[in-house]
């Protein structure tokens, strides 16, 4: 997944070298966890070593999704990729996010850079729907969409960040909320799009 930003973050905590051969040495710390689709999830590494009581710099290489409904606010992200649906066939190609009140038109936002590759129009169980598409050929589906933004249209290039549309019930949903869809390649492969989530996130309660 190509995304071209990076986050730098330092941790809270300050770290103190115990041995001064490390120190010398430079030696960094990496982490990396791959996911059941192969993807990179996780990805760390020291960009310096620690001085004494100064804070460690971690960076965050490309490979995280910008959360795709706006912050701040209180959500609940389902964590039903690949669970079975009581309609529709096959295994649930997504994941679900709603406001805690449940409330509708809530702003949801571009994940990638990218150029909108489909709108759907009330469309069977999709509803309203707003498909983008990025430099690697990945898309990143979002459904039951109440309103789309003014402007948006099929061929539109927009920015991590930017507003797509608003949160709804369109299609089949009981409460509005987002389906959201990670699909990798020209075979638009259905993968968990919770790997490629910065998480945790203040106010996202993950279920």
């Amino acid at each position: 997944m190509t995304i071209p930003s990076m986050t730098m973050n330092a941790t809270p905590t300050r770290r103190q070298l115990l041995g001064s051969a490390l120190g010398l040495a430079g030696v960094g710390a990496a982490l990396r966890l791959t996911g059941a689709a192969g993807a990179e999830t996780v990805s760390t590494r020291i960009e310096r070593p620690a001085q004494a009581l100064a804070p460690a710099e971690r960076l965050f290489p490309p490979g995280f999704l910008l959360f795709p409904v706006q912050l701040p606010g209180e959500f609940v992200l389902l964590d039903n990729f690949g669970e079975s649906r009581t309609f529709g066939s096959g295994p649930h190609q997504g994941i679900d996010i709603s406001r805690r009140d449940y409330a509708p038109g809530h702003p949801l936002v571009a994940c990638v850079d990218g150029v909108v590759d489909g709108l759907r129009f009330n469309e069977a169980n999709q509803g309203n729907a707003v498909i983008l598409i990025d430099a690697a050929g990945d898309r990143y589906r979002y459904h039951h969409l109440e309103t789309f933004a003014a402007g948006l249209a099929v061929g539109s290039r927009v920015v991590r960040g930017q507003v797509l549309g608003t949160m709804g019930s369109t299609g089949n949903p009981q409460v509005p909320h987002l389906h959201f869809e990670v699909r990798r390649g020209p075979d638009r492969t259905p993968v968990d799009p919770v790997p490629f989530l910065h998480l945790p996130i203040a106010g996202v309660t993950v279920i």
